[in-house]
Order: structure tokens, then C-alpha cells, then sequence
């Protein structure tokens, strides 16, 4: 996998080492980020040289949801959540080149009642799109997509933690694609990629780890019985297609933004495709003050859910989380 990240990083060198030589400001841009809820004014920076032209900018947002309950006769706790969220982004195009560089992070805490605080949401994620047009609506294009997560994610019964299911690149994807992407406006991005291929690192030595990001195999010993086998990396080829789109009503007051990702393995049931699909709507209340509301869902045939009972693997399930909350918005 080094070496498919090295020449990635080659194929950005050439691509634009020749073409930086200086620095003067541009009278007129357009953005291909997602535009934010309000009158906010954005902080853009940009490189002239010849048509070269480099825009980047970005989002902060911290929002907040809470129940108090005091003499409350029906029964209840108090629940206190706060997630603070960076979405940022790096374009580029000159002619008929683009390099787009999308970073989104989010960490979000939960306290309810005596209980300890515990994470509800943990992104890191990195999208790069390298591209070559070839009308105004398509492009030839090579794309790399990595996923992992800041902190350790445990699973809980009751207020005990049972087993820790995460960490750091435990696991670790990434994907790197050849394809098409065809963009009907400044809103959609459609990249199919009929060659993918996808790197999973687990690191970590946790049985457990391991059986959540899917990195057990199923083999049989020398007496015919079945056995799990961990691994600790996997590298996987296919195809697959990452849909982009953003969008806003009632002159910005509500903005959107969705990103599905889809990936097929050739050499392993090709017919169970891998989906991550994030919609992210927000709506402007007062001036920096927004509600958000966000819903993740993912299926991965690898990651197998276990039988607390028997301790037997059972089939992948459809994952799906949703966060709810009014805080502060701030756009760059």
C-alpha cells in the first residue's frame, strides 16, 4: 500500500510541481464548496499565475443538546451532548486540470446522568479527486478516499464498558480509484470507478477490534473443523462509484450536503456492496446560530455482528446513526 500512496504523491508532484511560480490576487473565482446558511462572508485565498488558480476555505460548528430534569415525577436523567465538527476543503484548477481536497472532522461526547461521558461520533476523513476534463461535463478522473476515527469506542452494557470495538486506524480504509466523473453542474459530482482498490488496516492487537472492522477470515484446520483466522490487513480490488451533492433553499437559510460512497470486491461477493452514505442538512435560525441535523448509514459485509451468547459471528447488519442539535456555525 506504500507503494500505491507514494505514486499517488508522485502523480501530484507532476501534476503541479511546474505549475506554482508566484503569488498575485484574482478579481473572480467560484467556489465548488458547499455554501453556508446566511449572509457569512468567506475568507479565500487564492494563487495567480497564468489561469492557476488555488481556492480553499471551510466550516466550524459546535452544537449542543440537553434534557434537565428537576422533581421530574415521571423519571428520567439529565443528558448533556456537544459535537464540534470542521469540514474543510483545497481546490484547484487550471485549464482543463482539477485537484479537489476535502478534510472532515467530528467528535462528539455524551453525559447522561451519574454515567461517565462517553464518544456518539468520531470521523476523520480525507477525499482527494485528481482530474483531467475532457468536455465541461466529464473528466477522467483518480480519486483517494482514507477513513478512520480519533479515539477508542467501547461497547457498553449498562453503565460497564464489555469490550472495546475501535481505535485510532483500528480500522484504517482506504481506497484508490481510476474512473469518470461526471459533473452535470457545480452541485453534482458522479465518479464511477470500474477499477478500485481498497487497503483496511487494524492497528491494534484486540481480538475484538479485529471482529468489528471485519478482518476475520473463516478457514478450515487439518480436521475439517471451521476456524476464525484475524488479520491485521487486508487489500481488496473492485469497483464502485463516490456521489457527491450540495445544495441550498430560501436564499441559504437551509443548506445540504450529501456524499454516498459505494464499493464492490471482484474476488469476493460482488454482489454485497459496501455503502457509506452521510446527508447533512442545517438550518439558519439566527445569524451564526443554526440546527443541524446529520444521518450516517453503512453496510459492510465483512464487518460481522457477534452472538453475545454464543460468541458466534452472525451476518452484517445495515449501520445507521442520526445527531440532532442547535449550536454555533462559522464559515471560512
Amino acid at each position: 500500500m506504500k507503494k500505491i500512496i507514494h505514486c499517488f504523491g508522485i502523480i501530484c508532484f507532476l501534476f503541479f510541481g511546474t505549475e506554482i511560480k508566484g503569488q498575485n490576487a484574482i478579481k473572480d473565482a467560484k467556489t465548488t464548496a458547499t455554501s453556508a446558511p446566511g449572509e457569512f462572508k468567506r475568507f479565500q485565498k487564492f494563487v495567480d499565475n497564468d489561469s492557476v488558480h488555488w481556492l480553499w476555505g471551510g466550516d466550524a460548528s459546535l452544537s449542543f443538546a440537553a434534557t434537565s430534569l428537576t422533581n421530574w415525577i415521571a423519571g428520567g436523567e439529565d443528558q448533556v451532548a456537544v459535537r464540534p465538527a470542521v469540514n474543510l476543503f483545497a481546490n484547484y484548477k487550471k485549464g482543463k486540470r482539477t485537484f479537489e481536497n476535502y478534510i472532515t472532522l467530528a467528535y462528539g461526547i455524551l453525559k447522561t446522568g451519574e454515567r461517565k461521558a462517553i464518544k456518539n461520533d468520531d470521523r476523520l476523513q480525507y477525499t482527494s479527486k485528481l482530474g483531467h476534463q475532457i468536455s465541461p461535463q466529464w473528466a477522467y478522473t483518480t480519486a483517494f478516499l482514507a477513513r478512520t476515527q480519533f479515539a477508542p469506542g467501547y461497547k457498553y452494557s449498562g453503565d460497564k464498558i464489555t469490550s472495546m470495538v475501535s481505535n485510532f486506524m483500528a480500522p484504517l480504509n482506504m481506497y484508490l480509484s481510476v474512473g469518470v466523473d461526471y459533473m452535470p453542474n457545480k452541485n453534482i459530482s458522479f465518479l464511477m470507478s470500474p477499477v478500485m482498490g481498497r487497503a483496511t488496516f487494524v492497528r491494534s492487537d484486540s481480538s475484538t477490534v479485529i471482529i468489528a472492522a471485519g478482518m476475520m477470515t473463516e478457514k478450515t484446520d487439518e480436521q475439517g473443523n471451521k476456524i476464525q483466522v484475524p488479520h491485521k490487513s487486508r487489500y481488496d480490488i473492485g469497483g464502485g462509484a463516490l456521489i457527491r451533492f450540495n445544495g441550498n433553499l430560501f436564499k441559504n437559510k437551509v443548506t445540504y450536503s450529501s456524499q454516498l460512497e459505494l464499493f464492490s470486491n471482484y474476488l469476493e461477493k460482488p454482489q454485497n456492496i459496501e455503502t457509506f452514505w452521510v446527508f447533512d442538512t442545517k438550518i439558519l435560525l439566527y445569524k451564526n446560530i443554526t440546527a443541524s441535523w446529520q444521518i450516517q448509514l453503512k453496510y459492510d459485509d465483512n464487518q460481522k455482528t457477534k452472538d453475545e451468547t454464543t460468541g458466534n459471528l452472525r451476518g452484517a447488519k445495515v449501520q445507521t446513526k442520526y445527531f440532532t442539535g442547535i449550536g454555533l456555525f462559522y464559515q471560512f
